[in-house]
């Protein structure tokens, strides 16, 4: 048996954990995506995720966000285009400017996405058998505003405001 690993300090173990837990959320997201057998790469989906928050983008402001360069997202819209996941849309100030929106069929993909790992997140929590609490929940909160994203109720709102919206709104 291999000798016990030093007590890390509580930051360094809460950052372990995190880490970890993110491979379980990944594999989530992985997992209902195949289920649905959409043949979608986590890198599309993400870029699904981002038009369905932020709504519709430039392809230069969407590689900004994802930190790719802006070919390398016009090559994955492209894909996600001729799916009709992704439309493009001229702007109606600058017609040079061509907006990338999620379809009726994105937005519907990505809702089925979000609310099946939000199932296997819930009976992930029912299974640990440990009793939510108001820490662990701000702590989490904490760590999604930190990293830029909007709580899962913003996230939501925001999703279903963006049926309909212009590009460039």
């Amino acid at each position: 048996m291999p000798p016990e690993a030093p007590v890390a300090d509580p930051e360094s173990a809460l950052v372990d954990q995190l880490a970890a837990l993110s491979r379980v959320m990944v594999g989530f997201t992985a997992r209902t995506l195949a289920g649905l057998d959409t043949e979608l790469t986590l890198s599309q989906y993400r870029t699904m995720v981002l038009l369905a928050a932020r709504g519709p983008l430039r392809t230069v402001d969407l590689a900004t966000v994802l930190g790719v360069h802006p070919s390398t997202a016009t090559r994955a819209c492209d894909r996600l285009v001729r799916r009709d996941l992704v439309a493009r849309r001229q702007g109606t100030t600058d017609r040079r400017v061509a907006w990338l929106t999620l379809t009726e069929a994105g937005r519907d993909l990505v809702g089925e996405v979000v609310r099946g790992r939000t199932e296997r997140i819930r009976d992930l929590v029912r299974a640990a058998g440990v009793a939510p609490s108001a820490d662990a929940a701000g702590l989490v909160t904490a760590l999604v505003a930190a990293a830029g994203e909007p709580t899962e109720d913003q996230w939501w709102r925001e999703w279903a405001g963006s049926v309909g919206r212009e590009p460039g709104v």
